[in-house]
């Protein structure tokens, strides 16, 4: 968290399937941050856009990353680690545990409240959720405020990795399971 830049911002987008996952919306947003002053580079992992259309060269396209390998591991967590924000503005979803994983980083998510994602982000405390019809200047500007109120935004990064520890994490899924089941017994 320390060793983030305070001047600029990073937003990773994760998705395979780029319209379904909001990748248009994470790239609309980053271009009005840069546009609002705000340097911002997005890092779009999984998936590219269906269009043949030239990005800006704040735009950083990895691919695919294979969390099976060695190198897949280390790439994706040098990404959580480096990045501000996690922006998936899922148009639908069904849970998305890659907010779990980020939040296992201490990054705050940023989506839409679709599907099971409210059930992961709450928001102020691990990230924020946006309805599907928000514009995108209501996520420039949320992403704008953290960070230019760095401490904010460091208690935020804080409390997504509490909410990693205490509620989204493998270990604590399995102890819940576990109750449950003896409960049931």
């Amino acid at each position: 968290m320390e060793s983030k830049n305070t001047r600029s911002c990073r937003l990773l987008f994760i998705g395979v399937d780029w319209l379904r996952k909001g990748g248009d919306t994470a790239l609309h947003v980053a271009k009005e941050l840069n546009k609002s002053g705000l340097k911002t580079e997005l890092i779009v992992v999984g998936s590219e856009p269906p269009t043949s259309e030239t990005f800006p060269n704040y735009v950083k396209f990895i691919g695919f990353i294979n969390k099976y390998t060695t190198e897949g591991i280390k790439q994706i967590n040098e990404l959580f680690c480096t990045s501000h924000f996690l922006i998936v503005p899922s148009r639908a979803e069904t849970y998305g545990h890659v907010f779990c994983e980020a939040n296992s980083f201490g990054l705050p998510s940023i989506a839409t409240n679709v599907g099971g994602i409210p059930t992961i982000i709450k928001d102020g405390v691990n990230g924020k959720t946006f309805s599907v019809n928000s514009r995108v200047g209501e996520y420039s500007t949320y992403i704008a405020s953290l960070i230019s109120n760095y401490s904010e935004y460091k208690r935020l990064a804080r409390s997504s990795f509490h909410e990693y520890k205490s509620r989204l994490s493998w270990e604590v899924a399995a102890k819940t399971a576990k109750q449950l089941i003896i409960e049931l017994v």
